[in-house]
């Protein structure tokens, strides 16, 4: 089972930004230049070793682990899908944030309460199915305050059932979801009839001496993990460090802050390379922080 998760860890992130002045990281019109590995390996050292020793024992056999490699674990937004173009006026986006729909049709309504969750090694996975009726209450249950067009307010016209394919951590899987039809629209509003099972997140820790960090991508030996490390705009990204198990793998990253008057507020970000002792291979990048599991984003788009 973890070969598929291997498969579907090298894939996630968004590299942004660069430092404006002063010594260290420094912005090109490609974004930031990585700060390399070396050819040393970087133990985890001070608090944040601590940290990340706490993060990978929790890992095995825990509820998100369980999740991760057996469950349905999206990793990309399924709130909704909207039609390309979304809506054609002011008015009718200020209804559908406001919930002022009406229900011009019936809802179907499922006999066996469950629906299928197919992934792309031809596996199955049953989960409890998430109604039309539940779909439209929530869409109706708006809390957001209108701020123009409030009288405005859009029909129901349809209600099928549907699938569509969603990236998850055991690659690409096709789930069901519930189509709704408004009035003027040729094309249907979609929202998953299956919920995640990833586990809430846990309590995050933020007193330890290190930088969490976001994967990004995954050298072809397995030897090489490419992170993003966010910083001000004038601090120094140093190279970061890591701890390894046989099943769990935490990224540290280091960076020297520069004093609060030196530079401006912005946020940066830049790719840092972490060397490994040996291939990533079926272990998992667990989150300093909170400890939950990464995917690199760049193929997010190739899952599966």
């Amino acid at each position: 089972m973890r070969g598929r998760v291997a498969t579907a860890a090298m894939a996630l992130l968004l590299l942004v930004g660069g430092c404006a002045s002063e010594p260290g990281p420094q912005s090109t019109a490609a974004g930031p230049s990585p700060v390399t590995a070396g050819p040393e390996v970087r133990a985890a050292t001070g608090d944040a070793a601590r940290r990340a020793a706490e993060v990978a024992a929790a890992w095995p056999g825990s509820a998100a682990q369980q999740a991760w490699e057996h469950g349905y674990f999206p990793v990309e937004d399924t709130t909704e899908w909207m039609p390309a173009g979304a809506f054609r006026s002011g008015a009718d986006k200020a209804a559908y944030l406001s919930g002022h729909l009406d229900l011009g049709t019936t809802l179907p309504v499922s006999v066996s309460g469950t629906a299928e969750v197919r992934f792309a090694d031809g596996s199955r996975l049953t989960l409890p199915q998430r109604s039309a009726k539940e779909v439209f209450a929530r869409l109706t249950d708006r809390s957001g305050v209108c701020a123009a067009h409030c009288d405005s307010r859009l029909t129901v016209t349809a209600v099928r059932p549907g699938t569509t394919t969603v990236a998850t951590s055991r690659g690409q899987a096709t789930v069901p979801v519930w189509e709704f039809t408004l009035s003027g629209y040729d094309r249907p509003f979609r929202y998953p009839a299956v919920l995640s099972q990833a586990p809430a997140a846990g309590p995050t820790a933020n007193t330890f001496d290190g930088s969490s960090t976001v994967l990004d991508s995954v050298s072809a030996d397995g030897l090489v993990v490419t992170a993003v490390v966010s910083h001000g705009s004038c601090d120094t990204v140093r190279p970061g460090e890591v701890h390894e198990t046989d099943l769990a793998v935490v990224l540290i990253g280091r960076v020297d802050r520069a004093p609060a008057r030196a530079c401006d507020a912005a946020a940066r970000s830049t790719p840092v390379e972490f060397r490994l002792s040996r291939p990533l291979g079926a272990r998992t990048v667990l989150g300093l922080a909170d400890g939950r599991p990464q995917l690199p984003l760049g193929r997010l788009g190739h899952l599966g």
